[in-house]
């Protein structure tokens, strides 16, 4: 019999309603002021040039599709000190901190190494000549400074995986609140600034991830931390190194060919022309808003898996993705009520100083955003039976399908909708939204399959299947 007292109790049971609030409202807050801070910079953008605002996320996409790939392998270090802390073998948290900041700097040397191949990578595109040259100086500028989110990341993984997400969100709250502070100055020249329009924009995110970087740093080599977790013990571990590569890598591939996957597209659609791609653009901006706190979500459920499977708890680990499955479809159904009911007062912020006809731009725009508020259904499932599987370390499967649905549902599709047939925008939508009902499915059935109930990412013996 449902009562207020069996509720209260199973809040705080473990892998209950309080625990995953505990972890994930962080996160989710975090996710959300980081989008927040995306969506003031595109605003910004918007006000300064529709120009500016035009490329600012194709080429952010390009960075970010680079990045992605390091700095997801990176991050799936809270996996392996979820799994470390649950197993309370925390002389292995700080070594395995240190492997994925060594990797931070590889990383941030192959993305240098795409700079001087910018220009010739988005004349290819067949975009104008006044987005590419602003497109160029955007990717660049982002480029110079990708150390530091990605190590930044590393960092902010030792904090997560023991379920410490408030400090992850404090550091974050410091760095975004720089970044907005940066771009006004940045972008249009004030209070002694250089006006840099979109390179100021791209300036003010690196220099709000070289402070996180430096926070970060001092507060994990701190006296405490040093002697419980062991952060001072920077010595390359090979053992952890290989490890973190065997699933992490898989991870940081997943992640790359998901961003590719869109990437590719909103270069499709930019092929249409200006009013499709600043409609796609004003959509995707106002969904990222909204979506950020699923994925913080989905994080949240990975830690909470890893930390049950390194105590041999694989049925709390099970309870733990219901409750956050359960969570986040109340928030999605919010959220598709407000896209559909306040849509024109969603788009609104973005059509500031637009050249664009309005009376083309608005419905388009509008269309958009509901149809992305039907993707969010899936989206949702999507991600949270995927980091579910993830946080066991079922990794190999998450990278394998993305690698195959990418090509065989996404890309290939939208080339030809766009390209070939000459069918619009909405095709192509409708294509992208098939790729993600696939994903869910797909990911929703391995789940099912209790495969990753067996799987752990450190040295230790299955006790519970």
């Amino acid at each position: 019999m449902l009562s207020w007292g069996n509720i209260k109790k199973s809040y705080f049971l473990p892998g209950g309603l309080g625990e995953f609030l505990k972890i994930a409202v962080p996160i989710i807050v975090s996710s959300y002021v980081v989008a927040v801070q995306i969506f003031t910079d595109r605003i910004f953008l918007s006000m300064y040039s529709q120009v500016s605002f035009a490329a600012s996320i194709p080429a952010g996409l390009s960075n970010s599709t680079l990045e992605y790939l390091f700095l997801f392998t990176i991050a799936y270090v809270d996996v392996f000190i979820a799994q470390y802390y649950g197993k309370k073998e925390y002389h292995f948290i700080g070594p395995a901190m240190w492997q994925s900041i060594y990797l931070a700097i590889f990383a941030a040397a192959v993305i240098l190494s795409f700079v001087p191949f910018a220009e010739k990578m988005f004349v290819g595109i067949g975009h104008a000549t006044d987005i590419v040259a602003e497109e160029v100086k955007y990717f660049k500028t982002l480029c110079y400074g990708a150390f530091f989110p990605i190590s930044a990341t590393a960092f902010s993984g030792f904090y997560s995986g023991r379920g410490k997400t408030y400090v992850t969100l404090l550091v974050s709250l410091c760095g975004i609140t720089s970044n907005i502070i940066l771009d006004y100055c940045l972008i249009f020249g004030r209070f002694f600034s250089p006006e840099l329009g979109i390179t100021g924009a791209a300036w003010a995110s690196n220099i709000s991830y070289i402070l996180m970087f430096f926070i970060y740093l001092f507060l994990v080599i701190s006296k405490k931390n040093a002697y419980v977790y062991n952060t001072r013990h920077i010595k390359p571990n090979i053992n952890i190194f290989r490890r973190l590569l065997k699933f992490g890598f898989p991870n940081g591939i997943t992640v790359f060919f998901d961003m590719m996957e869109f990437a590719i597209f909103m270069l499709i659609i930019g092929t249409l022309g200006i009013l499709e791609l600043t409609a796609s653009n004003i959509a995707l901006s106002v969904y990222n808003t909204t979506v950020t706190p699923i994925i913080g979500a989905g994080v949240a459920t990975s830690i909470m898996v890893g930390n049950y499977l390194g105590q041999n708890k694989a049925s709390i680990a099970q309870k733990s993705v219901g409750t956050a499955l359960k969570s986040i479809c109340v928030y999605v159904l919010v959220v598709i009520v407000l896209m559909f009911l306040f849509s024109t007062q969603l788009i609104s912020p973005f059509l500031t100083n637009t050249k664009t006809p309005l009376e083309e731009l608005i419905p388009m725009s509008i269309n958009l955003l509901r149809l992305l508020a039907v993707y969010m259904i899936f989206d949702a499932g999507n991600v949270i039976f995927q980091f579910a599987i993830k946080g066991a370390g079922d990794t190999s499967f998450v990278m394998k399908v993305f690698i195959v649905l990418s090509f065989v549902l996404a890309i290939i599709p939208t080339y030809l909708i766009i390209s070939v047939f000459k069918m619009g925008i909405y095709a192509a939508w409708i294509i992208t939204m098939t790729y993600e009902i696939a994903l869910f499915m797909i990911f929703y059935f391995r789940y099912k399959s209790g495969k990753w109930k067996k799987m752990r990412v450190i040295d230790m013996k299955v006790i519970e299947g």
